[in-house]
């Protein structure tokens, strides 16, 4: 739900329970940058920029789970042909998360400043208005108008135009406007976050990831993914 406007752009607020991340054991909340060189490449990190990290976080915790176990998916017909070749080599079987990727993660539950905003690119207003904003760039990288295809797709370029842009926007006092973006995930359309390196965070609390854990064993059995 839309908190407010700017420049026609959706704002929202992460929900009041806050967001979870799902990082690694030793540093879980370390900040995603990308390279002056990734800058131009069309791959790398989705909204991360070279001066600003982002954070990546999500409502629920399938939300980090779809995400973080996205590269262990095996298509069925590959499985199908490696299957008795990796078991012949001792290799672990396709679609099995190693016990140590749990030992190796943990989940913390974060909550950003209550006056923290973030851009809402499922929004269709949004989408129109950075499709105007950003006219020039799109059309340099042979887009049109931005539509969830977009943002949602493999070309990085476009989303880090999107969080360059979110970034310069700028309140009266010359403060932050925006704080983040907030977008569905490729994995089942859940929310996520991309929180900017500069917001306030509050740790609620932190715990392991379990064979158990609430959302792990849903997006295992969504995947095919048998959990050690």
């Amino acid at each position: 739900m839309s908190e407010g406007t700017v420049l026609g752009a959706s704002l929202i607020r992460a929900p009041e329970r806050g967001v979870w991340r799902l990082g690694k054991a030793k540093d879980p909340c370390k900040y995603t940058y990308i390279s002056p060189e990734d800058d131009s490449r069309s791959g790398g990190s989705r909204w991360s920029l070279v001066s600003y990290g982002t954070l990546y976080c999500a409502s629920e915790l399938d939300g980090c789970f779809a995400e973080a176990l996205a590269p262990f998916r095996v298509a069925p017909e590959l499985r199908a042909v490696i299957g008795d070749d990796w078991q012949q080599q001792a290799y672990m079987p396709p679609g099995h998360l190693p016990r140590d990727w749990r030992t190796r993660h943990t989940l913390v539950r974060l909550r950003p400043d209550e006056e923290a905003r973030f851009l809402d690119v499922d929004d269709e207003q949004t989408l129109l208005t950075l499709s105007a904003e950003l006219k020039e760039q799109l059309e340099r990288l042979g887009v049109d108008s931005l539509t969830q295809e977009c943002t949602q797709g493999p070309d990085r370029r476009v989303t880090r135009l999107i969080s360059a842009w979110a970034i310069a926007q700028r309140t009266q006092q010359q403060g932050r406007l925006i704080h983040g973006i907030a977008y569905r995930s490729r994995f089942g359309l859940r929310q996520c976050w991309a929180v900017f390196s500069d917001v306030e965070l509050e740790e609620i609390e932190s715990q392991p990831i379990w064979p158990e854990t609430e959302g792990l064993r849903t997006v295992a059995e969504e995947y095919g993914l048998t959990i050690r």
